[in-house]
């Protein structure tokens, strides 16, 4: 079994470099509005690449595209506090409307904490109105699982699911997912 996920790895990874490198031949073939440059030289015999920028540039080139600007993007990655516990942050895997069963399924996994005995937190939020439900992770090789948990009696609305993930060694909050109820 592990011999078929490694080669399953190996395939990713393969793709991955192909596209890489289909990605930089076609983003250095021509472009619209540039001028080839010449073939430049230090010796004679040398091959040069006119795709390949120069380290020293032969003309200025004007750009109606503005140069970009960093701009700081909040994150749900938790912050550094007195708690000596291991920042962690869990992924909502599921988040789904049962309109059958009129239920809410929603379980989590928690990256790089393989533990059990941790607590599982589901906070459901619409406007002012919190539901919970907690369940137990279990440890699998890489990862705490937090296996769903069924929240009930929801009114029809748009409601902001959020996963709280904490133990005696890692604690952590997901990223907040908007989940349509009925």
């Amino acid at each position: 079994m592990g011999e078929h996920k490694s080669v399953r790895i190996l395939r990713a990874l393969g793709v991955a470099a192909l596209i890489a490198a289909s990605a930089t031949v076609l983003s250095s073939c021509s472009q619209p509005g540039a001028t080839p440059a010449a073939p430049t030289s230090s010796r004679s015999g040398d091959v040069v690449d006119p795709s390949i920028p120069s380290a020293t540039p032969t003309e200025n080139v004007a750009s109606d595209t503005p140069a970009p600007i960093a701009t700081a993007v909040a994150t749900s990655a938790p912050t550094a506090s007195s708690d000596a516990r291991a920042a962690v942050v869990p992924f909502i895997t599921t988040a789904d409307w049962d309109a059958t069963a009129k239920v809410l399924d929603v379980s989590a996994i928690v990256p790089g904490s393989p533990e059990s005995g941790g607590t599982c937190t589901v906070s459901l939020t619409s406007g002012s109105a919190t539901q919970t439900a907690s369940t137990t992770g279990v440890a699998a090789s890489s990862y705490t699982g937090c296996p769903a948990v069924e929240l009930k009696d929801l009114a029809a609305g748009s409601y902001q699911v959020r996963v709280r993930y904490s133990s005696p060694t890692s604690v952590g909050s997901s990223a907040a997912r908007t989940v349509q109820v009925g």
